[in-house]
């Protein structure tokens, strides 16, 4: 390994520690000694985007892309740093442009993938993500853990809650500890008023994970769609013990009890907003992953 990759490869080390001007400092040592690699570019732009410095970001990934514009990498990671910026229709060129150098390059496929997710573009989300699943696929650890997921989550965004179902069960048999994937099965029986299984499945999320929030908050709803509003709210108030800060919680009590007082008129409006805050992660897998 010569001196250029020891540089490199501690420049790396540093970003994913959060030590970015570490990083940035061996960059530049690393820049010194060759300033024409496109690699060295590319790491810059890892570190800015680590820094939210998105600007400096895009110019050193235009930089790399000068030097060397048939890396797929490169147009990976660019694709991925213009998606956490929410430009999505450019994000979604540099990653068809790194499929484009190669058609098999699963790092791109799937974050095409996430990026389609994140601009509303379901039905070709679930096409890049069941190609992932391809028999046969020598990359498929890339994706392993959260593809089933990922695919429920666009079944369930269309609509088609049987089919999310399906890989919801699917995700959970493949990562047993993911809390993520029972609860969605629990948000899949709420949606198709299967409510007595969304109940003891709320309720065993709890039991596994106890300081989950997002569970308690799906018990609530589902106690308050069965009329047992003094259950939702006692829910609640667990919840507010473990996260005494959580404004939403208490907006949630106040509004239970408002409910409870109408005898239950506009309940409907309440759990709409509800299932807006349950049904997905709040955090996905994350985008800038390498």
């Amino acid at each position: 390994m010569g001196r250029l990759e020891r540089l490199l490869n501690r420049a790396i080390n540093f970003t994913e520690n959060g030590k970015c001007e570490e990083a940035l400092n061996l960059l530049g040592k690393a820049e010194k000694i060759a300033p024409n690699d496109p690699e060295v570019y590319n790491s810059y732009a890892l570190t800015y985007d680590a820094m939210d410095n998105f600007d400096m970001s895009i110019t050193n990934y235009q930089k790399a892309l000068t030097l060397n514009s048939k890396d797929p990498h490169i147009f990976t990671q660019y694709g991925i740093t213009l998606c956490r910026m929410g430009h999505f229709n450019e994000a979604i060129l540099k990653l068809s442009s790194a499929l484009a150098i190669n058609p098999d390059y699963i790092m791109a496929k799937w974050h095409l993938g996430v990026c389609y997710k994140m601009a509303g573009f379901y039905e070709e989300s679930l096409a890049i993500f069941k190609e992932c699943l391809e028999p046969g696929n020598p990359d498929f650890d890339y994706v392993r853990e959260e593809v089933y997921y990922q695919i429920g989550l666009c079944y369930f965004d269309i609509g088609w809650t049987h089919d999310a179902l399906k890989y919801f069960r699917l995700q959970l048999e493949n990562n047993p500890s993911d809390d993520w994937a029972l609860l969605s099965i629990g948000n899949c029986y709420f949606d198709l008023g299967w409510i007595d299984e969304s109940i003891e499945t709320f309720k065993n999320v709890i039991r596994i994970k106890p300081d989950f929030i997002t569970a308690y908050s799906s018990l609530a709803a589902s106690y308050t769609e069965k009329g047992w509003y003094d259950e939702a709210i006692d829910v609640l108030r667990e919840a507010q013990m473990i996260a005494p800060d959580d404004e939403s919680i208490k907006d949630s009590i106040d509004y239970i009890e408002s409910l409870r007082d109408q005898d239950g008129k506009n309940s409907l409006a309440f759990l709409s907003l509800i299932l807006d805050i349950i049904n997905h992660r709040k955090t996905e897998k994350n985008p800038t992953k390498n």
